[in-house]
């Protein structure tokens, strides 16, 4: 039998012949103002703690008075003295679902003033014991939802099961992605020991706890139970990937090697493992192609592909697969060989911000309407094929951090094309970049072209920009001979040969040196050069007297000349 309304008033009511009235002292005054009983917390068979506002400012103590009255038996008191303004008083082996009457006294010198009493069941601000959790498991075909499984102990647990059916318990669940520390609190609604929770993201583990507390915000909360662990079910991915092309090149009949790449689904817009990609392309005359290249049985680690597209307007469409679904399709459409690119955007400029990162900034090309950029970027290479990154914006975006594949001392290649609607790909501007230079780790190889008397030309092999490590500003040309200090020019960057004049006889040794901002780099292979004073001789012998032929000449055509005057 459980405690009603009506028994509590009575019980209440016949409180004020049990009870003593306050006392209150004779001295003049205000009158006193008692303590005000903000609520207690009964612990199921054991303690209960109550704290109270406090009443008039002289008091200098307080009794917490609580009367546990049982349904059969006679009432006992239980009392607690403090000079804080809350309590704790043991009530043994009494149970809270009996009704108790609360009372604070407050003592003023030689005056004391009670509070009017609070009669309730004590279950209505019990401590529920923690929930058992049993199971968190998901839902088949509700990739959203988890079953969660929870059990009581009977002995402590002051709820009955019909109660629990009834909505007797307001309760809340706590749970938080496996690994990260955002934590969220949901009340869910509890009528079983079964709970259908569908707050949560498909493909996803989560560490859920669960607490209670009796008939609402009267109750304080119970302890969280344990916590386990549980995961969603798959769903179909939620988004498209996102898709670009890269025409690599075009046949003289208009047929284009396009490579077809896209970003993999994050988890969150996968809903699931993906299992596989499918491509599939026709013409502007609905013609499915056949050829699929190396677009065809695509695996979950694919992010590209190339087929060969015949020179008419083509489209293709890119779907992701999990075990439940598939995604909605991406289109890419492709103009035709012949078609003229719409404009390139109208500036780029590119800044280092570290090591590992370059801000790319752009404006877009002027009274053309656009639908979005596409920024690309690769490593410059000549021994080996680097990997092009890119990366989709919207139109309002003039503004990207680049940071795939970023590292110092390389260089890149940093283009921008302008999207035009849904099929025309702008021209590119590009710009070339590195995030630090450093010194080159190789020099140009020198080799002689002629040698004539005591001038000797010479040329160089381009040092692999691999190994430039930095843009080159300029050269330095090394020659030295025995006897005679080292001596050096420079030589313009963009220069491929170089004079070397007046030598003295002797056996040179010449080698060069590239320079960048970041300083001078390692010296290239050297070669031995040869100026013997015999091609000096030599060269006096031949050109001397075909001088002086040629000035008798002209002297003697002078004369002529003078004569005829």
């Amino acid at each position: 039998m459980e405690w009603n309304p009506a028994m509590v008033c009575l019980i209440w009511a016949g409180l004020f012949l049990v009870l003593p009235p306050a006392v209150i002292t004779t001295t003049s005054g205000p009158f006193p103002r008692p303590p005000g009983l903000i609520g207690c917390e009964f612990m199921y068979w054991g303690n209960v703690t109550c704290r109270w506002e406090p009443g008039d400012s002289t008091t200098t103590s307080y009794t917490l008075q609580i009367q546990r009255t049982p349904r059969i038996g006679s009432p006992k008191m239980f009392t607690c003295t403090t000079r804080d303004t809350n309590c704790t008083v043991g009530l043994g082996s009494s149970t809270v679902r009996i009704i108790f009457c609360i009372t604070i006294t407050a003592h003023s010198g030689g005056r004391n003033i009670s509070s009017l009493p609070r009669c309730q069941p004590g279950r209505t601000e019990v401590i529920l014991p923690p929930a058992i959790l049993n199971s968190v498991k998901p839902v088949h075909g509700s990739s959203q939802c988890l079953n969660i499984s929870w059990s009581r102990n009977l002995l402590v647990f002051p709820v009955s099961k019909s109660e629990i059916k009834n909505g007797n318990l307001d309760s809340q669940i706590e749970f938080t992605v496996q690994g990260q520390l955002d934590v969220q609190v949901r009340n869910v609604t509890v009528t079983d020991y079964r709970i259908l929770v569908c707050l949560f993201r498909p493909d996803t583990s989560y560490i859920v706890r669960l607490r209670h507390r009796y008939q609402g915000p009267a109750s304080p909360w119970s302890p969280w139970s344990n916590a386990l662990q549980g995961r969603t079910g798959e769903d179909a991915p939620s988004a498209a990937p996102v898709f670009w092309r890269r025409v690599k090149h075009t046949n003289r009949d208009g047929c284009r090697l396009i490579t077809l790449l896209w970003k993999p689904l994050s988890h969150f817009l996968a809903n699931g493992r993906v299992l596989s990609y499918n491509v599939t392309c026709w013409t502007e005359d609905a013609q499915v192609l056949s050829d699929h290249g190396s677009c065809k049985d695509l695996q979950s680690s694919s992010t590209s592909c190339s087929l060969l597209l015949p020179a008419k307007r083509c489209s293709c469409t890119l779907t992701a697969s999990t075990s439940v679904g598939t995604s909605p399709p991406a289109l890419m459409l492709l103009p035709g060989a012949y078609e003229i690119e719409p404009p390139s955007p109208g500036q780029i400029a590119a800044r280092p911000l570290d090591d590992g990162s370059i801000e790319v900034n752009w404006t877009a090309p002027v009274k053309q309407p656009v639908s979005g950029f596409v920024v690309e970027w690769f490593a410059v290479t000549e021994e080996k094929s680097s990997i092009l990154h890119w990366e989709k914006v919207n139109s309002s975006c003039t503004t990207l951090v680049i940071t795939d594949g970023v590292k110092p001392m390389e260089r890149y290649a940093v283009s921008v094309k302008a999207l035009y609607g849904e099929q025309d790909v702008g021209k590119n501007k590009t710009i070339q970049i590195y995030t630090r230079q450093g010194t080159p780790s190789a020099g140009p190889g020198v080799k002689v072209l002629w040698i004539a008397g005591s001038s000797v030309e010479l040329s160089w092999s381009v040092v692999p920009v691999e190994l430039l490590r930095g843009f080159i500003r300029n050269y330095s040309l090394n020659y030295t001979t025995r006897n005679q200090p080292a001596r050096s020019v420079f030589v313009p960057g963009h220069a491929h040969s170089y004079t070397l004049k007046n030598l003295s006889p002797g056996d040179y040794k010449i080698f060069m040196r590239a320079n960048t901002d970041a300083g001078t780099g390692e010296a290239g292979a050297s070669i031995d050069v040869h100026i013997g004073s015999e091609e000096i001789s030599i060269l006096m012998y031949v050109v001397l007297p075909l001088m002086l032929t040629s000035l008798v000449l002209v002297m003697m055509a002078c004369l002529a000349q003078s004569k005829i005057v």
